[in-house]
């Protein structure tokens, strides 16, 4: 075997182990190409609810009522219950309450929390109670039933057909059927009639 020959033989050699080197290096990306494409494309599993050990769960039209003399109703539209059955987180709240002299309260919010251990409702976020003809709209609210009244420190409007209201602070009895705003009052009459001294306003 002759110098030439010797040289091409090591040279066909160093090829084929190039050839394999790329070979192999080309399945590697081919592979991890691919396991990446996978990752990429499969969307990320979040904690659902009702999984885990403090995790709540998820109930869609969620209604609760407590029956008896002191009887209200409440709707929502989506609702998450803690594991302990306590405590409910509530979207889109609606509560009926029926007072001590059989009017009724209407009160939604935006969102607000059911304490089933306490028995009490709170609403936040454009609350608004209907009672007969009037109509409140505060921030926030809570309500007790060991106590049947609702409360907030927050500013309240109040409209009622001529009249509109403003002050802060409200507190509403429904056992008797009654409201006060606690300070800062100011009111707004229209279509105001005026009478004879003496003589009655006509209603």
């Amino acid at each position: 075997m002759n110098h030439k020959e010797i040289e091409r033989w090591y040279r066909l050699r160093n090829i084929k182990k190039v050839s394999q080197i790329l070979v192999l290096i080309s399945l590697v990306l081919l592979v991890s190409t691919y396991a990446g494409s996978r990752f990429l494309s499969e969307p990320l599993e979040l904690p659902q609810p009702g999984k885990g050990s403090n995790s709540c769960i998820s109930i869609e039209n969620f209604v609760y009522s407590s029956p008896g003399p002191r009887a209200w109703e409440l709707r929502a539209s989506n609702a998450l219950v803690s594991n302990e059955m306590d405590k409910v987180t509530l979207g889109s709240p609606t509560v009926i309450y029926h007072g001590g002299k059989g009017g009724k309260v209407y009160l939604t919010a935006r969102t607000g929390e059911l304490d089933r251990t306490k028995c009490s409702v709170s609403g936040r976020g454009e609350v608004i109670i209907r009672y007969k003809d009037f109509r409140f709209i505060t921030g926030a609210i809570s309500y007790s039933d060991e106590s049947l009244r609702a409360e907030t420190a927050l500013p309240v409007f109040l409209e009622r057909g001529d009249l509109s209201l403003s002050g802060i602070g409200l507190q509403f009895s429904l056992e008797n059927e009654e409201i006060v705003i606690e300070q800062n009052v100011r009111a707004r009459l229209y279509d105001v009639k005026w009478v004879e001294p003496g003589q009655k306003l006509p209603m």
